[in-house]
């Protein structure tokens, strides 16, 4: 009588080693949460981004660098999603009041709504502000370089009169960081004043071009 063979256990498999970009996510991603809750002011970052992430500190050494390297990846990402989300309304967008009230509509929404923004100005503004203001030409030239084929594709289509993609980025970028910088009584996390008032001044400004009577 033959005796029945045993069957051999599957060879159990291994979890796959996160790629180095998986990596850098998971450290950014730690970051980002540990920013928000108090993190900017902190003197033990990198040791929370560590625990938070479930890595040791040569691992967030090596794939995530300093706390100053981390915090430009973590402004660097940030950016791109903004830039992602703003391309294609861009790309819908035509030159009227009502497009472009809704657009910055949108823009400053966005930035008003940004929880490491408003955690940063909560904990830190001293080091935030400079980065909107004196030193805002690398994000301005971000957002230009992005938005100049879409809007030179408008004008192409007759969609948008010449303009100057340089010149209307920046005044986007001013009104913007106004909104969101500098409090009065225009209650500006409610989109319907807020809209309101993008309008007004959009019409204002759309007036100056046309003489008094």
């Amino acid at each position: 009588m033959t005796t029945p063979r045993t069957a051999r256990p599957a060879p159990s498999s291994r979890p796959a080693r996160p790629s180095p970009g998986q990596i850098r996510a998971k450290i950014l991603d730690a970051a980002a949460e540990c920013l928000l809750h108090g993190g900017f002011a902190s003197g033990r970052l990198l040791s929370a981004i560590a625990r938070t992430a479930g890595l040791s500190r040569p691992t967030l050494y090596k794939y995530g660098g300093t706390i100053d390297d981390i915090k430009e990846a973590l402004v660097e990402r940030e950016l791109a999603a903004f830039l992602d989300e703003l391309a294609p309304r861009l790309e819908d967008v035509r030159w009227s009041a009502d497009d472009l009230t809704e657009l910055l509509v949108f823009i400053v929404g966005y930035a008003r709504n940004h929880r490491l923004l408003n955690a940063a100005l909560r904990d830190v503004p001293e080091l935030v502000l400079p980065v909107f203001t004196l030193h805002a030409s690398e994000p301005i030239a971000r957002i230009s370089e992005m938005a100049a084929p879409i809007v030179q594709r408008h004008v192409d289509r007759g969609h948008f009169p010449p303009v100057d993609v340089p010149v209307l980025t920046d005044v986007l970028f001013r009104i913007t960081l106004s909104t969101v910088l500098i409090r009065s009584r225009f209650d500006f996390d409610d989109p319907d004043v807020l809209r309101a008032y993008l309008r007004t001044a959009l019409t204002v400004a759309a007036d100056l071009h046309t003489p008094a009577p």
